[in-house]
């Protein structure tokens, strides 16, 4: 199959024009035909565009195609339909006369809307050999109605791109495979305008009692949507962050030597003198005296 012709419209391999046909109008992507055929085989070829089938004649007919070692042989009835993405084919026949609309489709607009409204990162659509998709029959007899009308004033336009766009998105909701991109999420974390303002506020208080309650409303959340933030902004809870710029102004206090390690631990609000020592040691890596003797 790969020295097959190609062709824009599988149309064109007939031998004969369409009885009715939107080619002189600018659709939306779409273009629509009708033709009554005999009994036909068409040799392996490759189209360009998406293409439609609506079976309406009152027989039916079998239709057989080729594809290397498979074959692919059905009986279609009147609103039966065919589904057949861009791309190359084998030869295909049918035993009998038939009604038949084609409705072609533009795959790079098709898929540009899919992306457009779904955000996706993969769109193909799904070939159906045959399939009893009434909707589907519906919207091609519809199209082929309106084509008069359609060109004779610009309602019936309207109509037309109408009825296109529920074709393309029913082909894209129910005969067609894609996956969606993932949502990327902004990381929950702080602004550097509220660590600043907070920073700011502790600097200046401490020496005395800090409340969670009183963080969170300077950076205007709830207590709990606030703990939850700020860890994943600093990397340590509220608590353990204040507990550490009092032990950095412990340190600054100690520096100066006059005052007690005792009266150091009093003044930023430790408990006890055990707990400021035992604080400071951790994070410190000696003990209050030592460091002040040091």
């Amino acid at each position: 199959m790969v020295d097959s012709p190609t062709y824009t419209y599988t149309s064109e391999i007939y031998d004969r024009p369409a009885l009715a046909s939107n080619t002189e109008m600018t659709g939306p992507g779409i273009r629509v035909e009708h033709y009554h055929l005999e009994a036909m085989a068409l040799p392996a070829h490759c189209h360009q565009k998406h293409l439609l089938l609506i079976h309406q004649g009152v027989l039916p007919v079998v239709a057989r195609r080729q594809t290397g070692h498979h074959r692919d042989v059905d009986q279609f009835r009147r609103g039966d339909v065919g589904l057949y993405p861009s791309g190359e084919y084998g030869p295909f026949s049918w035993d009998g006369p038939v009604d038949i609309i084609h409705v072609h489709l533009d795959a790079q607009e098709l898929e540009t809307r899919a992306r457009r409204d779904l955000d996706l990162t993969h769109f193909a659509l799904q070939e159906r050999f045959r399939s009893e998709d009434g909707l589907l029959a519906q919207l091609g007899q519809q199209l082929l109605g309106t084509l008069l009308q359609a060109q004779a004033n610009t309602l019936g336009h309207l109509y037309v791109e109408s009825l296109a766009n529920t074709l393309s998105y029913h082909l894209i909701e129910h005969h067609a495979t894609w996956k969606r991109r993932p949502i990327k999420r902004p990381s929950a974390r702080l602004p550097t305008t509220v660590l600043a303002r907070l920073d700011a506020y502790l600097e200046a208080s401490v020496e005395e009692l800090v409340s969670l309650e009183t963080l969170a409303g300077l950076a205007n959340l709830s207590v709990f949507h606030f703990a939850r933030l700020f860890k994943q902004t600093t990397g340590c809870s509220p608590y353990q962050y204040v507990l550490k710029g009092k032990i950095q102004r412990a340190q600054t206090l100690l520096r100066t030597g006059e005052l007690p390690v005792a009266t150091v631990g009093d003044i930023l609000g430790f408990t006890s003198p055990a707990h400021f020592s035992t604080t400071f040691r951790r994070i410190v890596g000696v003990s209050p005296r030592a460091f002040q003797q040091g």
